[in-house]
């Protein structure tokens, strides 16, 4: 295999990692025009689309509708390889797999992305209970499909997007469904803390049980299934099936063996994506380190459209265009039951964290005129830097379904572009009866003059 590569005389660029940083790494090579010998390299057959898991519970769809082609890499000009990667030589620059094949590399891009975090509570044992879940592949919603129905209490660990993304699809199956959040309120990694308690408020009414502020310690076992949930004040909750959903961590394994320069936050690379340890190798999505647009110091940011951001940073540079990776605003969007809710940028709360003098405002108004049919309040919050006047931050949130993705976009644009409060009280935008809110109600408008006003 080794002499079939050697042969080819184009720059041979070979991607470690099926997910969608790797992906875009193909596609924008392809894109290019120009010649390169890409080789992709994963371990799964079948990649997960992980963000649409838990809406695969209900098993209206089959579960390869809820996977990644393959030909989203074949199709694009690269050699797909499944295998796993056992070595990095960077002497020789070579990849070497567990089934003997040995690529070799001009340029190298890891994109392992990151792991479940899976604590060691009491009751784990050798071997993993058959209930317990993450929600991280095809195998895990095969889980979640196969116990929900046999199922009548569930508890999800972890108050984040997809732990309330999977407790709404399984009350809405008719289980009995219980959150454990350990901080005091769920979402607040990336909400306002106001409307994390709007949307707590809310899944409560729709019947979930949520236990804020309390910490799993262990679980009871019934021979290979967990029966029970062991909480840190000693009350147990019943479980006939409970998924786990406390985070992950960057996957830098392979670069930790390689001898890369890693933390933490994953493998330490410079604005361009490079490895800071050796220049020819690039480390892209989760497993790679990242740093706030705003502040930029380094942060934490597993989305998927962060890994596809700094895939894109990656490709250029092996292009030869120096674009450099300006940091994460960790946009992000998500629902629970008709609600729909999204932030960009720093909350007040981090923003204050960090030392920044910030000014916000709020606004509460029709997302259409008030005549028409079913009109939808639209919240939102905007933190401005008090000093410079410039957006850092918003949260937004709508109710009976309608989304929220345009808004967080605008706001991310707008903060990537350097708008100022006055810039917002400025935009010009459009109006409809039935599409938009009244000329004088912008929701923007509103809270950027209430900003104003607080200066």
């Amino acid at each position: 295999m080794l002499r079939r590569f050697l042969h080819s005389t184009v720059p041979k660029v070979v991607v470690v990692g099926g997910g969608p940083a790797g992906r875009v790494i193909v596609h924008s090579l392809f894109h290019a025009k120009k010649q390169f010998d890409v080789t992709l390299i994963k371990e799964e057959k079948v990649n997960a689309n992980r963000c649409a898991i838990p809406y695969g519970i209900d098993q209206k769809k089959e579960v390869m509708k809820y996977s990644i082609p393959n030909s989203l890499i074949t199709d694009f000009g690269a050699k797909l390889m499944v295998d796993t990667v056992s070595e990095i030589d960077r002497k020789s620059k070579v990849v070497r797999t567990m089934n003997g094949g040995d690529v070799p590399y001009d340029q190298l891009v890891i994109a392992t992305g990151s792991l479940p975090i899976v604590p060691p509570f009491d009751g784990m044992g050798p071997v993993p209970p058959k209930n317990l879940t993450t929600v991280r592949g095809l195998d895990d919603l095969q889980l979640l499909r196969e116990f929900a129905p046999k199922s009548r209490k569930v508890v999800v660990i972890g108050g984040g997007y997809i732990g309330l993304e999977v407790a709404v699809t399984l009350k809405r199956l008719g289980l009995e469904t219980s959150v454990v959040e350990m901080l005091p309120h769920v979402l607040l990694a990336t909400m306002e803390e106001e409307f994390a308690l709007d949307i707590e408020r809310h899944v409560l009414e729709n019947g979930i049980n949520l236990h804020l502020g309390s910490k799993v310690v262990g679980f009871e076992r019934n021979g290979d299934l967990i029966s029970g949930v062991k909480l840190g004040d000693g009350k147990i909750l019943d479980a006939d099936l409970v998924v786990l959903s406390v985070g992950v961590k960057p996957n830098t394994f392979l670069a930790d063996q390689t001898g890369l320069a890693t933390s933490p936050l994953g493998i330490t690379v410079d604005d361009s994506m490079r490895s800071i340890t050796d220049e020819s190798i690039f480390a892209v999505g989760d497993c790679a380190t990242k740093k706030s647009f705003v502040s930029k110091i380094p942060t934490r940011g597993e989305f998927g459209t962060n890994a596809v951001f700094m895939a894109k940073v990656a490709a250029m540079n092996i292009l030869g265009k120096k674009d450099l990776f300006p940091g994460v605003l960790n946009a992000n969007v998500s629902t629970a039951f008709d609600y729909s809710f999204g932030s960009v940028g720093l909350t007040s709360r981090v923003a204050q964290d960090m030392g920044l003098p910030i000014v916000t405002g709020s606004s509460d108004v029709l997302d259409v005129y008030p005549m028409m049919e079913k009109p939808t309040p639209i919240r939102t919050k905007l933190v401005f830097n008090r000093d410079t006047q410039k957006l850092i931050g918003a949260t937004v949130l709508r109710k009976r379904g309608r989304a929220t993705s345009g808004n967080v976009d605008f706001y991310s644009m707008a903060i990537q572009m350097g708008a100022s409060l006055n810039d917002l009280i400025l935009h010009q935008y459009a109006t409809h009866p039935e599409l938009a809110a009244k000329p004088s109600d912008n929701t923007v408008l509103f809270a950027a003059k209430d900003a104003m006003s607080k200066l």
